[in-house]
């Protein structure tokens, strides 16, 4: 039964497993003909799917897996019928989308997507806009795709695959015997079904791994794309609170009022080291207000650097404090940018503009850059390198994320020697992530929450500071501006989860080249981590205006910062702040000591702001 059970299940495999190669070798022929690429270049995208075909062909197959678990206890006599409907099913519906994808992709620059069947409600407009597509081509492919496999499937169909005799009926030795062997083959199923034993399920990171969009959408599974889009909710505005000329009105800036950024840096183009710190809170630090000396190092640091201390992380996870930072991009509630690649491609990257100046770029982590499809975003940002777990011995994994802060950071010494100036590089901590473990001495004792927390900051405080003193022994160091800031904040003490305390997060600047006269200095805009994006760019006189999101923390004197939590939204500035709940349309929080229409004005800046980055995020296609 076993050696039976893994013949046909392989045959199975290998169906799927050559469905996925011919639709990627029909996609890279329609679409990269025209390229310049090595033949190794565009063979590629073969291997790197090749966990990510996997996992789809689990999919595919577990109707036919689940029929196979029940045919362990009651005869199935049909077998092959079941089977031959199946394929008679999938593959024309299947070979379709695929064929479909070829020449969407062609004209529209990204694969097929819930959106691109919204336009099938307007089939006269579908079919003109079709009418310069190769169709003689499209057709003639599809069919022989089509028949190709009904002839392959029909062929597996027709199997002796026996089901009805290796059910146990209620014979209660071969039941135990079956259910151990289904249990079994269920687990196996399952780890490929996930794409193995990493921390996060397997998604399209897995396959992402070149920094040619054309490339890394050939290494997608077509039908894994399919699957990923239709399972998930299709987006509409919710927020609908203003029509857009009111909206235009309430966030109208009169930028005749801001000021020129001045120049804070002595060199012209400065390297860029930035820094991404997991989870701290403004309130760690002594320099904006903490009791405790849980930050040292980074406080001396602050002393000789410049301060922006009423900066706002957007949201509360990683995955979407990387967008704000690297994209000047809000955060939205229940919503991860970073999870749909397609969208997330379409944004404005500041390690981009950086590659576009001339800079060398890259991105250090410690942990899965797959985790969160956080790893397609780095690749649609243009770093030229991203260094992740893969990139580090086993030996160093020694977190339950990965590899911990003084290993990433010994690494960064290593790597940035590598580089060409000028360079753009960034680092992103973890060991001041859940659940807290460091490869340190306890100083703060106690199991409770906060002070495993504590203890996880005073480490990475302590890696940083060492991290400085190491790297200026670098002839680089002089020419380098180091940027600190967090991802998101952490709930210290009695702060509750909206409250804006819960969102505070330090971000400050130091280096070399920063002028004497902002050696020091503290600025105290309100602003958000989102600004960061124009607040640095603004030093390298390059041109901002696909930020939109983002401002200048040197020009915006009165600016706001918005964050967001599951159907609501925080506001604040220099003068008040308040927090709304969407489900029950109350304002469960306001400090404001302004008149009525003052905070109305207020109020209705906010759900403006939150209505327009819901629908911009919408209409990125």
């Amino acid at each position: 039964m076993i050696h039976q059970s893994i013949k046909y299940f392989g045959h199975l495999f290998l169906f799927w497993m050559t469905f996925f190669a011919t639709d990627r070798f029909l996609f890279l022929f329609y679409n990269l003909n025209e390229l310049n690429l090595s033949f190794i270049q565009k063979i590629e995208p073969f291997w790197q799917a090749f966990r990510l075909d996997l996992s789809t062909a689990c999919y595919m197959i577990f109707p036919l897996f689940i029929i196979w678990l029940i045919g362990l206890f009651i005869p199935i006599k049909k077998i092959e019928k079941i089977i031959k409907i199946y394929f008679l099913t999938l593959i024309p519906l299947l070979a379709f989308g695929i064929i479909l994808n070829l020449e969407i992709y062609s004209e529209w620059g990204h694969q097929v997507n819930r959106d691109t069947f919204s336009y099938l409600k307007y089939p006269r407009e579908a079919w003109a806009s079709s009418l310069n597509s190769p169709l003689m081509l499209l057709f003639s492919l599809f069919s022989v795709y089509t028949f190709l496999f009904l002839k392959w499937g029909k062929y597996i169909s027709q199997l002796d695959w026996r089901m009805f005799k290796w059910a146990s009926g209620l014979n209660r030795k071969r039941i135990l015997i079956n259910l151990v062997k289904g249990l079994l083959a269920f687990i196996i199923f399952g780890i490929f079904l996930r794409g193995g034993l990493q921390l996060a399920p397997i998604n399209q990171s897995f396959a992402y791994y070149s920094t040619n969009p054309t490339l890394n959408a050939a290494a997608v599974n077509t039908i894994y794309n399919y699957l990923y889009g239709f399972t998930r909710e299709a987006h509409v505005n919710p927020y609908k609170f203003f029509s857009e000329k009111e909206i235009e009105k309430l966030l109208y800036q009169d930028y005749s009022k801001l000021s020129n950024a001045p120049k804070i840096f002595s060199k012209p183009q400065p390297n860029i080291v930035l820094i991404i710190i997991e989870g701290f809170s403004a309130e760690l630090f002594k320099s904006m207000g903490g009791k405790n000396q849980l930050t040292p190092n980074m406080d001396k640091l602050i002393e000789n650097g410049l301060l922006f201390d009423n900066i706002y992380a957007t949201s509360t996870r990683t995955d979407r404090g990387l967008v704000s930072i690297l994209s000047g991009y809000p955060s939205l509630p229940n919503i991860s940018l970073v999870k749909q690649p397609e969208k997330a491609a379409k944004l404005s990257f500041l390690s981009q503009h950086f590659k576009n100046l001339g800079f060398t770029t890259n991105f250090l982590y410690g942990g899965e850059s797959e985790f969160a499809n956080i790893k397609s975003y780095l690749l649609n940002a243009g770093f030229n390198q991203i260094i992740d777990k893969n990139n580090f011995n086993s030996k160093d994994f020694n977190s339950k994320w990965g590899a911990h802060d003084h290993v990433v950071f010994n690494k960064a010494l290593k790597e940035l020697k590598k580089l060409k100036e000028p360079f753009f590089s960034t680092i992103l901590t973890l060991s001041s992530h859940e659940p807290f473990e460091v490869p340190m001495e306890t100083i703060i004792h106690g199991s409770d929450r906060q002070s495993l927390y504590k203890n996880s900051v005073l480490y990475t405080d302590k890696i940083i500071g060492n991290f400085m003193k190491e790297i200026q022994k670098e002839m680089y160091y002089k020419n380098t501006i180091f940027v600190f800031i967090s991802d998101h904040g952490f709930r210290i003490g009695n702060a509750t989860n909206r409250e804006k305390r819960r969102y505070h997060i330090p971000f400050f600047m130091y280096g070399i080249p920063l002028k004497e006269q902002w050696s020091g200095k503290k600025i105290s805009n309100v602003g958000s981590q989102s600004d960061l994006a124009k607040t640095i760019l603004g030093q390298y006189k390059i041109k901002t205006n696909s930020f939109k999101f983002s401002n200048d923390l040197f020009t915006n004197r009165s600016g706001n910062a918005q964050y967001t939590f599951s159907h609501g939204f925080g506001f604040v500035s220099s003068k008040q702040s308040l927090i709304y709940d969407y489900n029950t349309e109350v304002v469960t929080y306001s400090n404001s000591k302004e008149t009525t229409s003052t905070q109305q004005i207020f109020f209705n800046t906010g759900k403006a702001y939150l209505q327009k980055a819901y629908q911009d995020f919408i209409d990125r296609k």
